[in-house]
């Protein structure tokens, strides 16, 4: 399933990757806190505060259910915060970002 081919925009592309990878929600956040983009029923601006530019990126399986990874986007990073109540499946995370790259160079 493509995230970018027969969307419509970028916010129609987060929503593939969620139904993608039945995530429950799905934020890009700025490393200052603020919402780049979001798909799935989440609290993207509550996410983007707590997580955006957070250290420890990477991290996987934290008890709120939250995984983290980075992206860049034109010279800046990106906090990718994924929200499931399931365990993602092995090799998972790295699928999610490249499909994640995907989006932004598509829409950005």
């Amino acid at each position: 399933m493509s995230v970018v081919a027969g969307r419509r925009d970028i916010t129609d592309s987060m929503q593939a990757l969620v139904i993608k990878y039945m995530l429950d929600g799905f934020t890009l956040a700025t490393e200052d806190g603020l919402v780049f983009a979001s798909g799935g029923d989440v609290d993207a601006t509550g996410d983007a505060a707590k997580f955006g530019g957070a250290p420890g990126l990477g991290m996987a399986g934290d008890k709120d259910g939250v995984t983290l990874f980075t992206v860049t986007c034109m010279g800046s990073n990106l906090t990718g915060i994924l929200r499931s109540n399931l365990p993602l499946p092995a090799g998972a995370l790295g699928m999610i970002e490249a499909d994640t790259q995907e989006i932004l160079n598509r829409w950005i």
